[in-house]
């Protein structure tokens, strides 16, 4: 076990585990599931239909906007009938080694009224600045918010 030793220090573990060719199990002592991953079909060896390295990236980045967003749309009372976050990754070539050079998210917030049609804006805005994935990458990473009045509740 990790021990904490600042109130602002979080420790996350995670275990992968090679089950075949090009595959593995990731899995984490706190979650009942596990996640099989393997390499991207884009390159020699992957293997399709399967989660990859790189859905995981991008998945997290989406993830931690999404949870960030919903966390301080809570805190400044705003209600958010439904939200989604479609996220696409560019991988380059630079300095001899592939990485992500560009990442682009697009959430999309869902709420009641017009009114609070600021207050969403302000939340992307603050999400982005705030989510503990996004602040850990050095790609550039776009935002392309978009608030939508939308009157039913989605839960």
């Amino acid at each position: 076990m990790i021990n904490k030793t600042d109130k602002n220090q979080y420790f996350f573990e995670v275990n992968l585990k090679r089950t075949v060719g090009r595959k593995g199990k990731l899995t984490a002592k706190d979650v009942s599931t596990a996640i099989e991953i393997a390499t991207a079909p884009v390159f020699r060896g992957g293997v399709p239909d399967t989660w990859t390295p790189e859905h995981l990236f991008l998945g997290a980045l989406s993830g931690g906007y999404l949870t960030t967003y919903l966390a301080i749309a809570e805190k400044r009372n705003l209600v958010v009938n439904n939200i989604s976050c479609g996220t696409i990754g560019q991988i380059n070539l630079y300095d001899n080694h592939l990485e992500f050079t560009t990442i682009n998210l697009y959430p999309k917030v869902y709420i009641e009224s017009d009114a609070d049609i600021a207050l969403a804006n302000e939340i992307l805005l603050s999400a982005y600045m705030h989510s503990i994935t996004a602040n850990s990458v050095k790609a550039l990473l776009i935002n392309h918010g978009e608030v939508v009045v939308e009157k039913e509740v989605v839960s």
